[in-house]
């Protein structure tokens, strides 16, 4: 909220939240208790990402890891990966069932060296790498 430059007073002006649940409302949000219904409307007001607030509160150590281009980048890999693996699994026989935790996290160093993998390649072309081949 700081960041936006906006308040509690503010919110509740603006029809976010409702005058009654602004004197706790930091208490609420600490406690889980605000409804679905504040809680989107908070999120949108603010423009705050979900799947990133998330990731911080599960993740990262910090709250300043929501800006962080990591932080980013795995909600934008979570989101892409939740909208395509139902499709995938549509096509496959049988019932389709959890998969194990450490395949989750094969799954997850792979992913993740494929990003850092990818992360080198543009560094190395924006650093006038890549161009070798050029000269030879």
């Amino acid at each position: 909220m700081r960041l936006q430059n906006t308040s509690l007073r503010k919110l509740t002006d603006e029809g976010v939240i409702k005058e009654s649940r602004r004197k706790k409302f930091f208490d609420k949000v600490e406690d889980g208790n605000l409804t679905i219904d504040e809680f989107q409307r908070v999120l949108l007001h603010l423009k705050i990402d979900p799947i990133r607030a998330g990731l911080v509160l599960l993740c990262y150590e910090s709250a300043s890891s929501y800006e962080d281009p990591c932080c980013e980048t795995t909600a934008l890999v979570a989101v892409a990966l939740a909208a395509r693996l139902p499709s995938e699994l549509a096509a496959c026989e049988g019932q389709f069932e959890t998969i194990r935790q450490s395949l989750c996290d094969t799954i997850a160093r792979k992913t993740s060296s494929a990003i850092a993998k990818h992360h080198m390649s543009l560094e190395s072309r924006h650093n006038g790498g890549g161009f070798e081949h050029a000269y030879a």
